[in-house]
């Protein structure tokens, strides 16, 4: 891996020549600062918009919902790939003999809920929402292949509609979903569904003390709306499973405990109050978690391990700050939460090219076994589709929510390779009438292709990073060298997914043993991880007493992914009690 040292200058370098903006004039219209909270509610500037608005208050569009994705590559090398090119290789034939799940392989140091907090994250920054109804993709179906119909139909991504400023530039998106680092995904990115997350699912009112929505249970309430019965509801639901189950329903928890105690420090405080207090607290924690607890278990190795948490606490560590708190403004030495806000070469916002390295789809195991965390005795067997969308909460009748959070934690996600994409996603059945029948697998690769990412080779030299030249240098696996071959037989044509897949086992290509994701998806971890919490003020200025009171500072500080489970989960502390990462296997229960 990049030695320590290193990182930071390649982060700095990449700030300048690896972010470019897509918002061309006109800009997009931020909304007055009262539409973007209820009433009563404070200032924009101490408290985050539902939709993301007047997190710059001098650009208060910026990373709005409906702001557009930038890029990590020039615009000029990011038009969407046409006939015949946007089909060759054929991205079923990709999905078929590249792709397929063989045999699951796992990542034996790392527990499930690794996959599941990355996909709750992922909801968080970025989604490109419902595809065009009205334009489709044709793939066409190879020989021998049993797709039904002898083509696959794909809906294009909903395109954002050209403005003055397009003329010459390759087609744009946007997020429907905030670009910030904010709990969208909890708390919505509308106010309309923040009002919703907000209400008593017994009573059918508003919770005017600050609180979420939960059942008498604990459990979430279900969707009543969604055209998904038994839908649970959450800021963000779509691609619902059981892993997104668990972390909404332990992270809704944390938020109704954090109004609790905030209100022992403020008792005459306004339920609206508290509820933007605890939503910057609550957001704060998710992004801690993710940089020095989620991210360092997936690059398991003490340089990795070192670098993620340098980017909260700085080369000075945790120990220092507890001491002696921030004593300056470098993000090298005291990390970047707190920093002065910077947005470098372009206007802040999630990028195409980030998305495409999040694509991380083999974590997800095909079948499921549920256990009693008392003895480890098997209570339930699914497959993927019995604990995905509307089926993930009837899990919990056969199962309690504590038999669950055990399960998880204690099986194992799917290694980044080829061979090892869950095969349920590559024959998933529609959602509801007009879906149609998905192979994921294949819809990957045409996304990245459809939206101008480059292929392998060329991502590879846009981060100034080496490209392979030859199969074998593309990975050390020979047969794998061999299917890479007959199918692209120029290694220049190897789709992104599918090299960061086959570099993920590469010694020659630097990952170590313990790296959870491919060195090339590694490159832009280290531009966004921090960009992220670079560009927004609730973690730079206002990342301070004064915004978030002393004691929701003081919660950010003081707590982790442990100490949330065991508010929330006590009973499941033994097993997590020797655990170096939450994101490592749990101890098993035993029979007694």
């Amino acid at each position: 891996m990049l030695a320590v040292p290193t990182l930071a200058g390649l982060r700095v370098n990449m700030r300048e020549e690896n972010l470019f903006d897509c918002e061309m004039e006109p800009r997009i219209a931020a909304p007055e600062p009262a539409a973007g909270a209820l009433p009563g509610s404070l200032d924009v500037r101490e408290a985050r918009t539902a939709d993301g608005s007047y997190n710059d208050l001098a650009k208060p569009w910026m990373g709005m919902t409906g702001a557009r994705f930038g890029r990590n590559m020039p615009i000029e090398r990011t038009f969407g790939e046409e006939e015949p090119a946007l089909m060759t290789p054929n991205p079923r034939v990709i999905s078929n003999r590249l792709l397929a799940r063989k045999e699951f392989v796992p990542v034996p140091h790392l527990n499930a809920l690794a996959g599941a907090w990355l996909q709750f994250m992922v909801h968080d920054w970025l989604s490109h929402g419902e595809n065009d109804p009205n334009d489709k993709f044709y793939v066409p179906i190879p020989d021998g292949d049993s797709w039904p119909g002898g083509v696959m139909e794909i809906l294009k991504t909903l395109r954002d509609p050209d403005r003055s400023g397009d003329v010459g530039r390759p087609q744009a998106y946007t997020n429907v979903e905030t670009h910030w680092w904010d709990g969208s995904q909890i708390y919505g990115s509308s106010l309309a569904r923040q009002v919703r997350i907000r209400t008593d699912p017994t009573t059918g009112q508003f919770l005017t003390d600050g609180k979420l929505g939960l059942q008498p249970n604990g459990h979430l309430p279900l969707d009543e709306r969604a055209k998904i019965p038994g839908l649970e509801l959450a800021g963000v639901n779509g691609n619902w499973w059981i892993g997104l189950s668990v972390m909404h329903t332990v992270f809704v928890r944390e938020h109704n405990s954090v109004v609790d105690r905030l209100k022992i420090d403020f008792p005459e405080a306004s339920g609206e109050w508290l509820f933007q207090k605890a939503r910057l607290v609550v957001s704060a924690l998710l992004a801690k978690i993710h940089t020095v607890e989620w991210t360092p278990a997936l690059m398991n190795s003490p340089e990795g391990r070192l670098a993620m948490r340098a980017n909260w606490w700085g080369l000075a560590g945790e120990t220092f700050h507890r001491a002696f708190g921030r004593r300056g403004e470098s993000e090298i030495l005291f990390g970047v939460a707190g920093s002065p806000v910077e947005h470098h070469a372009a206007p802040y916002a999630m990028t195409e090219e980030f998305a495409a390295c999040y694509r991380m789809h083999p974590l997800m195991p095909d079948d499921y076994s549920f256990r009693s965390h008392v003895n480890d005795r098997e209570l339930l067997q699914r497959d993927l589709i019995g604990v995905a969308r509307g089926q993930a909460s009837s899990v919990y009748e056969h199962a309690t929510f504590d038999d669950v959070v055990y399960s998880l934690a204690t099986s194992h996600p799917g290694a980044l390779c080829l061979h090892n994409y869950p095969n349920t996603l590559r024959n998933l059945p529609p959602k509801r009438d007009n879906d149609v029948l998905t192979d994921l697998a294949a819809t990957d690769i045409l996304r990245d292709r459809e939206r101008g990412v480059p292929r392998y080779c060329e991502f590879r030299r846009h981060m100034s990073m080496r490209a392979p030249k030859t199969f074998a240098e593309l990975t050390d696996n020979k047969d794998w060298q061999k299917e890479l071959e007959e199918i692209y037989g120029d290694v220049e044509k190897v789709d992104l997914l599918v090299g960061t897949l086959a570099e993920s086992q590469c010694s020659r290509n630097g990952t170590p043993p313990g790296f959870g994701f491919s060195d090339t998806a590694f490159r832009i971890f280290i531009l966004m991880a921090t960009r992220r919490l670079k560009s927004d003020r609730f973690y730079g200025e206002d990342f301070n007493e004064k915004v978030y009171t002393p004691a929701g500072f003081a919660w950010v500080r003081d707590n982790g992914l442990r100490q949330v489970m065991e508010r929330h989960v006590p009973g499941l502390a033994p097993h997590f009690a020797d655990a170096r990462s939450m994101f490592f296997p749990w101890a098993k229960g035993t029979a007694g």
